[in-house]
């Protein structure tokens, strides 16, 4: 089960967690690896894509987990409900396998 955390203040994202492996399949797992591609996409696409340096983002990576939170918050919504349309977009195919949540920051 991979849980995801989307932190949000009112209408502003602050950025999200991701924690766990979606153990889909053994041989493919196909979640997993969209997951992942959607998690490192998020801060890439902020850095390239919105011309930020990453001293603005607070990056945490492990084994099945991704944490990015960032300081310049008005200039990479559009990018970080990107990554939540994808995440919801999974979760309909795959809810036994991936839980989301928000959190007031």
């Amino acid at each position: 089960m991979t849980d995801i955390y989307i932190f949000k203040k009112k209408d502003l994202y602050y950025g999200f967690e991701m924690d766990g492996h979606a153990d889909f399949s053994k041989e493919n797992d196909i979640l997993c690896a969209s997951l992942s591609v959607l998690s490192i996409n998020t801060p890439n696409s902020i850095e390239k894509i919105c011309s930020i340096d990453p001293k603005y983002m607070d990056i945490d990576v492990g084994d099945g987990y991704l944490k990015m939170m960032i300081d310049k918050v008005r200039d990479v919504q559009t990018i970080i409900k990107t990554f939540e349309v994808g995440i919801i977009s999974l979760k309909k195919e795959y809810n036994k396998y991936i839980e989301i949540y928000y959190k007031e920051v």
